[in-house]
C-alpha cells in the first residue's frame, strides 16, 4: 500500500511530500523545511517509520520548494535528486530567486552532481515505487508532475490547486502554456485521479474539471 504523508513547510505554506509504501521505500517531493525545527519534524517522521529515502522529487526550483533540498541530500547521502534541466538551464538558482526577492537568508542549492534530469514520460522506479513524469511548462519553464498510477495520485507541485492554477508570472512563466499543460498532462488522467498541490489541500481531476474557474 502507498501512502503520502503532508508536511506544510516554511513562510509560504508549502507543501513538502513523503510517499512510502509496506516496503519502506520513501521518496521526499519538494523538500521545503527551512529551519532545524521543520527540519526535525521531517527526519523524525522518517526515522520513527524505518523509512528507506531513496530519491528528492523537484517538480520544478523555486525556492520555496527547494530550501530544505541541501539538508536531505546531506542527512541521507544515498538519495539523488531529480527534475528538469530547463529548471537549471532557464531560470535563476534558488538562492539568486530569494536575493532577488529581498529575502536574506542562508541557502545552499541543490549540487548538479547530485542532480539527475528527467523528461516528459519518463518512468522512473524507486524500490516498488513507480512514477510517470509529466511536463507541465507554465509556472516555470522545467516544471514536472510526478503521476503514480498504482495509487491514482500525482504530484502537480504549482501547476493546479484546488479551484486554482499556479501563477504565470515568474521566470519562464507563461498562462497559455500553463493551461495548455493542465488540459494536456493532468486533465488526461483519469477522473479519480488525487492531485497533491505544492500549496493548500488535495483536489481531484474530476473536480477540478467541473468547477476550477480557469478551466471550464
Amino acid at each position: 500500500m502507498i501512502r503520502v504523508k503532508k508536511f506544510v513547510f516554511n513562510s509560504v505554506a508549502e507543501n513538502t511530500y513523503v510517499v512510502y509504501n509496506d516496503e519502506k521505500d520513501a521518496v521526499i517531493i519538494d523538500c521545503g523545511c527551512m529551519d532545524e525545527h521543520e527540519q526535525k519534524l521531517l527526519k523524525t517522521f522518517i526515522e520513527d517509520n524505518h523509512l528507506c529515502p531513496h530519491a528528492l522529487l523537484n517538480t520544478h526550483l523555486h525556492f520555496d520548494h527547494t530550501w530544505g533540498a541541501a539538508y536531505v541530500l546531506q542527512q541521507w547521502p544515498q538519495m539523488q535528486a531529480y527534475a528538469h534541466r530547463y529548471e537549471v538551464e532557464l531560470m535563476p538558482s534558488p538562492s539568486r530567486q530569494l536575493a532577488m526577492f529581498g529575502i536574506l537568508d542562508r541557502f545552499s542549492d541543490i549540487s548538479t552532481d547530485r542532480l539527475h534530469y528527467v523528461e516528459d514520460r519518463d518512468e522512473i522506479s524507486f524500490g516498488k515505487l513507480k512514477f510517470q513524469v509529466r511536463y507541465v511548462p507554465g509556472h516555470s519553464p522545467g516544471h514536472v508532475a510526478f503521476y503514480c498510477g498504482e495509487a491514482g495520485i500525482v504530484f502537480s507541485g504549482d501547476v493546479l490547486f484546488r479551484q486554482d492554477i499556479g501563477r504565470a508570472d515568474l521566470w519562464g512563466g507563461n498562462l497559455d502554456t500553463l493551461l495548455e499543460s493542465i488540459r494536456s498532462q493532468l486533465f488526461t488522467l483519469p477522473d479519480n485521479t488525487i492531485v497533491y498541490s505544492g500549496h493548500g489541500p488535495e483536489t481531484i481531476i474530476q473536480y477540478e474539471k467541473q468547477f476550477n474557474p480557469y478551466l471550464i
